[in-house]
């Protein structure tokens, strides 16, 4: 006799080879009513579903693997897009700071009577200052210092259209520092760039000896006064592009007899040293008090010295920029 197990295997292959697949409903009819079919057949319902789920275990492991792969795939696309994005940022950011180096002075004016040197550090590859020194006619240099709030490319943006506009406008009465602010607050109003901007423009005379100039909410000048100590230069109006009319004062600063001015950015005294001590103010005047005594040239590099033994190894936090003007006696 063929028991019930044996009948099952033989006719359940037949069926699976034919199918290849699980015959449910041919396992039903073959397994019958007995209880030791019932058994094999709970038994067997149980290896099934094992299988089952093993099958659906090695199939979603399979597209995990598959969908980590895709996802690692995309991943490493989207990191060598970005590598090549950021490689283009910088060098636009490079060609900027060229650009942007053009528009300083490459060289200062001369004269027997003054002497003048600058430096201009950004914190970014471009910055929100500029400052510029030029000889105008035979008596008369120009100058500004200007400081757009923020750095890197938006800031170096509005600061190269005001470097424009000054250079380039030949409706300027350039001898006048008012007719200048009044210009700039027109054809710069905050609604157009959202961005504010501090700017010192002024007039050398070259044989007099002394500055005129306005500012706009700018860091005062400073007198430099071998034998005392040096003062900050009241006077200042307010932002440009407020629509504020006629409230910047021309101010005229005689440094004559060995004296001299020092025009900045808030970048000079607002940096920090590694325990985050700022410079300020009060120590701006302590070192120029003892340096002051140097022609502009040698003044320029020891503050540049001094500033740099103050930081140590941190990066300057900000654009800095400064204008040294000094007679000679």
């Amino acid at each position: 006799m063929i028991s019930a197990s044996t009948r099952f295997f033989t006719e359940s292959d037949q069926t699976m080879n034919k199918n290849k697949l699980l015959p449910v409903e041919s396992l039903i009819k073959l397994v019958g009513t007995d209880p030791e079919s019932r058994k094999l057949c709970n038994t067997l319902f149980d290896v099934w579903a094992g299988v089952k789920d093993a099958e659906t275990s090695n199939r979603l492991l399979k597209n995990l693997v598959m969908r980590y792969a895709e996802l690692e795939k995309q991943m490493r696309e989207l990191n060598l897009e970005l590598k090549h994005s950021q490689e283009a940022l910088l060098e636009d950011l490079a060609a900027a700071a060229e650009i942007q180096k053009t528009l300083l002075p490459s060289s200062l004016p001369t004269s027997d009577k003054i002497e003048a040197a600058y430096e201009f550090i950004p914190c970014d590859k471009v910055g929100g200052d500029l400052i510029n020194l030029f000889r105008y006619d035979d008596n008369h240099w120009l100058l500004w210092v200007l400081d757009v709030s923020g750095h890197g490319p938006r800031a170096a943006m509005v600061t190269m259209a005001v470097d424009q506009f000054l250079r380039s406008s030949s409706e300027l009465n350039y001898l006048k520092p008012i007719e200048i602010m009044r210009a700039l607050n027109k054809e710069f109003p905050f609604s157009r760039f959202e961005s504010f901007f501090t700017l010192v423009y002024g007039v050398v005379d070259i044989d007099r000896q002394v500055f005129t100039y306005c500012n706009s909410a700018h860091p005062k000048p400073i007198l430099l006064q071998p034998g005392c100590r040096p003062s900050f230069i009241d006077g200042h109006g307010p932002m440009l592009g407020l629509d504020f009319a006629d409230t910047w004062p021309e101010v005229t600063a005689d440094f004559s007899d060995g004296r001299g001015i020092l025009i900045y950015t808030d970048g000079l005294f607002e940096c920090s040293d590694k325990n985050g001590h700022i410079f300020g103010e009060t120590r701006l005047l302590d070192m120029l008090e003892s340096l002051q005594e140097q022609d502009a040239s040698g003044l320029s590099a020891a503050v540049m010295a001094e500033m740099r033994n103050f930081m140590g190894k941190i990066h300057f936090q900000d654009d800095l920029t400064f204008l040294i003007l000094k007679s000679r006696p």
